[in-house]
């Protein structure tokens, strides 16, 4: 499946998911409604045999008796728009990122164009070896002998493509791991 098809996936997902939250926060906070009315509700015989200044008292216990309104209703329509708001976002910035990815690729392609045709041969041994191979290895490729090898692997290294470890007689040849990272596919 491409990362095309898995990002409406993601995104679809996370749209029902917050109106899932939507639903539960408004439901919620209409049930709280509903029940605050059916407290509140006056007894109309009772209301009858009251006189005026008693219906008021009886009014303001109610309001008083009521519980203010808490966060904890709105919980899950804050977490609807914070859910949306990110789904819509990883959507957005996904282009934006592959676009990069590929452009990186790409400029680094054409970059490794400026090397020498053993320079590139040296890196692709690299990249099939996972970006680390040894010295000696490398002065078997073809047109290449043990001086040919040194002088190409200290011109990569001055250019930062590769560093070399000491294992003890032997010289353990890494790629950077970043252009290692992009080369690899």
């Amino acid at each position: 499946m491409s990362s095309n098809g898995n990002r409406k996936i993601i995104l679809g997902v996370g749209i029902i998911i917050s109106f899932a939250l939507l639903t539960l926060s408004v439901s919620t906070y209409f049930n709280y409604q509903h029940d605050v009315r059916q407290e509140s509700r006056l007894d109309p015989d009772a209301i009858d045999e009251m006189t005026i200044d008693e219906i008021k008292q009886l009014m303001i216990e109610s309001r008083e008796a009521q519980s203010i309104f808490h966060g904890f209703y709105l919980l899950p329509f804050m977490a609807f728009i914070g859910l949306l708001v990110g789904t819509v976002v990883y959507y957005l910035m996904s282009d934006k990122v592959i676009q990069q990815e590929q452009t990186l690729k790409k400029n680094t392609k054409i970059i490794l164009n400026f090397l020498t045709r053993q320079e590139r041969n040296v890196i692709e041994t690299l990249i099939e070896n996972n970006g680390k191979v040894q010295q000696y290895e490398l002065s078997h490729l073809p047109n290449l002998n043990k001086v040919k090898t040194h002088r190409i692997l200290v011109a990569l290294e001055q250019k930062g493509i590769i560093r070399k470890e000491r294992l003890g007689k032997i010289n353990k040849i890494v790629l950077n791991d970043e252009l290692y990272d992009v080369l690899k596919d």
